[in-house]
């Protein structure tokens, strides 16, 4: 008869922790970037992942799940952006090979009375000399990009096909 009362105020006590567990992660938040939707998943995994390691869990595998749960939030983590682990290296490898890029904006447009209208983005490679140079800079900087990109999207489709697999098994 008492838990038939105390549990509505429990059930409400929870609720409001579990809001403010979420608050830092949804104050973030923006709708405009795919990455926030990978953060907030990751994020329900994390939480997923931890209830697995207490004592709460009923599941005698609650530690490969957990352990199934951290694979799936490394994966996610590696591939939320696309920068940061695959591109970025790629650009690194690029600078071993060329040298350092820099960018100048020179004025490209006037008018009439000489003021500048727009620029020009102008870029100069360290290593690169003349047009035939340049052709292979241009080549190896679209097949860095290219390569990146493509291992990206591969890491990127396993990770969902890992969670896609795995997820109907993480529930206890």
């Amino acid at each position: 008869m008492i838990e038939t009362v105390i549990y509505p105020f429990k059930d409400f006590y929870r609720r409001i922790k579990n809001v403010l567990r979420w608050l830092p992660t949804i104050w973030k938040d923006r709708d405009w970037d795919n990455s926030y939707i990978t953060d907030i998943l990751i994020k329900k995994l994390e939480f997923t992942r931890d209830f697995y390691l207490s004592d709460k869990p009923y599941s005698a595998e609650a530690g490969n799940i957990a352990k199934e749960i951290q694979d799936a939030i490394e994966r996610l983590h590696m591939t939320r952006d696309c920068w940061e682990f695959y591109e970025n290296l790629a650009m690194e490898e690029l600078e071993e090979k060329w040298g350092k890029t820099t960018f100048e904006f020179v004025p490209f447009q006037h008018t009439e009375d000489g003021d500048v209208l727009t620029y020009e983005m102008k870029s100069k490679t360290e290593k690169v000399e003349g047009d035939e140079e340049e052709e292979l800079y241009r080549k190896d900087f679209q097949k860095a990009l290219d390569t990146s990109r493509k291992q990206y999207i591969k890491d990127k489709k396993e990770a969902y096909e890992f969670i896609a697999k795995n997820i109907d098994n993480w529930w206890d």
